[in-house]
């Protein structure tokens, strides 16, 4: 299962973070090019379904002339919305996050996108998975590749860079190293016309014994660029044969970290901060929140102020999709 994920890097960097060998084995980067219909990716530390994020691809699903081999990064929202569902497509993503890799072939909102060589690899730092202790209590972990060397996050996120030039593309990236799902996409348009919606799934296994003790499941994670490689050339690579790189993995790290996660709307380098589960302290936003609680607890007629409750995290499952 994967539910939430992070994020946190500006598109050239993505670029950069992506560079692979082509067929001359020359070292290259991917392209970027934004998604039709003016949506946008914008980097965070809390990325949920619904909204855009980095996908790789072959660039010939794109253009027909295009080298199968050769790649291009495209956001793509989250929640795979099938290219023949009719109706609003708001109504079927939420619930298409994620494709288990056992219905994958048989379930047609899945399986036809895959027929038609629709495979992606969804980018990210790493993702969000919660443990359930023995009292019910929740505490989420992030979950990501080794790296080389562990730096705490910058506080601001960097959002534009100078582009990539010629000058880069041979440069060894040295950066942090994205985390590589096997996903599906698909495109959708609309019956009335418009721009296309491109929209993917995360596959999912059974978790690793890296990940077991955590969650029963894992997203289906590519190590290496020989699998990422293998997973889009659809042109060389069956899916007879693709299928066999979905499976569970023993590559990655976790580290807990705050609660703070939870809520969605919370997009901070908190997020994916290590915090000491022996030694708990309390973050900027729960200082703060009880703070105005002890400044608002009453009004001046004595009345009680009534707290709404944040939006907590729901773990998203697969749902059947009513086909149209």
């Amino acid at each position: 299962m994967c539910g939430r994920t992070a994020c946190t890097l500006a598109p050239d960097d993505i670029c950069r973070a992506c560079g692979y060998k082509n067929k001359q084995d020359k070292q290259v980067q991917p392209k970027w090019q934004d998604p039709p219909g003016g949506q946008q990716y914008y980097t965070s530390y809390n990325m949920s379904p619904g909204r855009h994020t980095p996908v790789l691809v072959s660039v010939a699903h794109f253009n027909t002339d295009g080298d199968v081999r050769e790649r291009v990064v495209q956001p793509m929202q989250w929640g795979l919305v099938p290219s023949w569902h009719k109706g609003e497509p708001s109504s079927v993503g939420y619930n298409m996050n994620n494709c288990r890799s056992d219905g994958m072939l048989t379930k047609r909102s899945f399986k036809s996108p895959l027929e038609k060589g629709q495979r992606c690899v969804v980018l990210a730092d790493g993702f969000y998975e919660w443990h359930t202790g023995k009292v019910g209590k929740k505490q989420p972990y992030f979950i990501y590749f080794p790296q080389a060397t562990y730096t705490e996050p910058k506080e601001e996120i960097k959002e534009e860079t100078k582009e990539s030039g010629d000058d880069d593309v041979g440069v060894e990236w040295k950066g942090r190293r994205l985390l590589t799902m096997a996903g599906v996409f698909d495109k959708w348009t609309p019956k009335e016309g418009g721009a296309p919606l491109f929209t993917y799934s995360i596959i999912t296994v059974d978790s690793s014994p890296a990940m077991t003790w955590i969650h029963h499941r894992m997203p289906a994670i590519l190590d290496g660029d020989n699998e990422v490689r293998d997973w889009l050339d659809f042109g060389a690579i069956p899916l007879s044969k693709a299928v066999k790189l979905i499976r569970p993995v023993t590559c990655i790290q976790s580290h807990p970290v705050s609660t703070v996660v939870n809520n969605s709307r919370n997009n901070t380098p908190e997020c994916i901060t290590k915090v000491d589960l022996e030694n708990p302290k309390k973050s900027a936003s729960s200082k703060l929140m009880m703070s105005w609680l002890g400044k608002h607890k009453k009004e001046p007629d004595g009345q009680s102020v009534e707290i709404k409750k944040e939006d907590t995290v729901t773990e998203p499952d697969d749902k059947k999709l009513k086909q149209s």
